[in-house]
């Protein structure tokens, strides 16, 4: 086990958040980035069956602000969200397929 790398920390690293009044997204890997939506920009912190240790070494990613919402961009990804509650037309994911030696891993 990696000395960066804790099991059973719910607790993202911090470099990895992006926030707004009332979205999370934390990037925890280059292909798998948590979504939260909360009306009254509360969110829950304790471990869940999706993600029990989320303390993970940042992967490399940029993101930029978007009138009330944010494009994320990473090797695997690139997520375009409105900042609003999630729907068809305000969350969009685009896939990246890096090389066929990829195929079928996320």
């Amino acid at each position: 086990m990696s000395q960066n790398m804790s099991y059973g920390d719910p607790l993202p690293t911090p470099e990895s958040v992006i926030s707004g009044k009332q979205y999370r997204l934390t990037v925890l890997t280059p292909g798998l980035v948590r979504l939260e939506y909360s009306p009254d920009g509360e969110f829950e912190d304790r471990a869940s069956t999706f993600a029990v240790n989320r303390r993970l070494p940042k992967p490399e990613c940029r993101f930029k602000v978007v009138g009330d919402g944010v494009e994320l961009v990473t090797e695997r990804m690139r997520v375009f969200y409105d900042g609003k509650a999630f729907s068809p037309s305000g969350l969009h994911v685009v896939l990246v397929k890096k090389s066929k030696s990829h195929r079928g891993r996320c």
